[in-house]
C-alpha cells in the first residue's frame, strides 16, 4: 500500500549564493491561477519581482490563464529535446498539467527563481481495502474494531458510495497506526488470538516507519 500525492501548487524561492528565500506560491482556485507573495519576502531588502506582471506593490494576483512569467519557464513541445527533458524528470511527454510541468521541467531557468511542488496527499477507497487486507481482517471484523458500519464499509469498498466522511475517519487509522492499535486492543475481543496477534504485530511494526511506505512490510 502506498498513498498517492497530487501536485496542487508551486512554491517559489529566490536562490542566492548562500541563501534561499521563499517568494510566494502559485495555486489554481476556482478555475483561476492565483499567485501570492510571502509577507516576509515583501518586507525583505534587496528583493526583486518574480516578473513584470508581479509588481512588489501588490501581494495577490489572479489570472484565468497561466501567468507569462510561469509560462516562459515551460519548454516548448516543439523543442527537439522536449522528450528528453521529460524523461529526465520522469514525467510523460504528454503531461499537460502546468503545475506538474513547472515543478519538473520548469523547476529551474535562467533566473534565480526556483519552483518546488506543493503536494496534497490523496486517501482513496483502495487505501482502505489495502489497509484491511494488510491486517487480514474481514469487513465485519474491521467494522467492529474501528466502530464503523459494516454496510457502509461494504458500500465504500464496492464503490457504491463515495463515503467522504467514512474515508476521513479511516484515514486517521492509516496515518496513525498507534490509534488503530488502541482500537484493536479495546475492540479486538471478537478475533481469535492468532488473528489479533497478527494485526497487532503489523500495527506495531509500521508505527516506527513512514506510513506511506509500508506496502512491503508483510512480504
Amino acid at each position: 500500500m502506498q498513498l498517492k500525492f497530487l501536485i496542487i501548487g508551486i512554491d517559489v524561492f529566490l536562490e542566492k549564493r548562500k541563501t534561499r528565500i521563499h517568494v510566494g506560491y502559485l495555486k489554481k482556485e476556482n478555475e483561476q491561477f492565483v499567485f501570492i507573495y510571502n509577507d516576509h519576502y515583501l518586507r525583505a531588502q534587496n528583493i526583486i519581482p518574480l516578473g513584470p506582471e508581479f509588481p512588489l506593490t501588490k501581494k495577490q494576483f489572479k489570472s484565468k490563464s497561466l501567468f507569462a512569467s510561469f509560462e516562459d519557464r515551460i519548454p516548448s513541445k516543439e523543442n527537439p529535446a522536449y522528450s528528453e527533458y521529460c524523461q529526465a524528470m520522469k514525467i510523460d511527454p504528454m503531461e499537460d498539467n502546468p503545475l506538474v510541468l513547472l515543478s519538473t521541467i520548469g523547476k529551474r531557468g535562467p533566473s534565480s527563481f526556483v519552483f518546488e511542488p506543493i503536494y496534497e496527499r490523496l486517501f482513496t477507497i483502495q487505501d482502505v481495502l489495502d489497509f484491511r487486507k494488510l491486517l487480514k481482517l474481514t469487513t465485519r471484523e474491521f467494522a467492529h474494531i474501528f466502530e464503523i458500519s459494516q454496510a457502509s464499509l461494504n458500500a465504500l469498498e464496492r464503490k457504491r458510495s463515495s463515503g467522504k466522511d467514512l474515508l476521513k475517519r479511516l484515514e486517521i487509522f492509516v496515518r496513525f497506526p498507534t490509534v488503530a492499535l488502541y482500537f484493536l486492543i479495546i475492540n479486538g475481543g471478537i478475533l481469535s488470538f492468532n488473528k489479533w496477534q497478527n494485526a497487532a504485530t503489523v500495527l506495531k511494526k509500521i508505527k516506527s516507519f513512514n506510513i506511506f511506505q509500508y506496502n512491503h512490510l508483510n512480504h
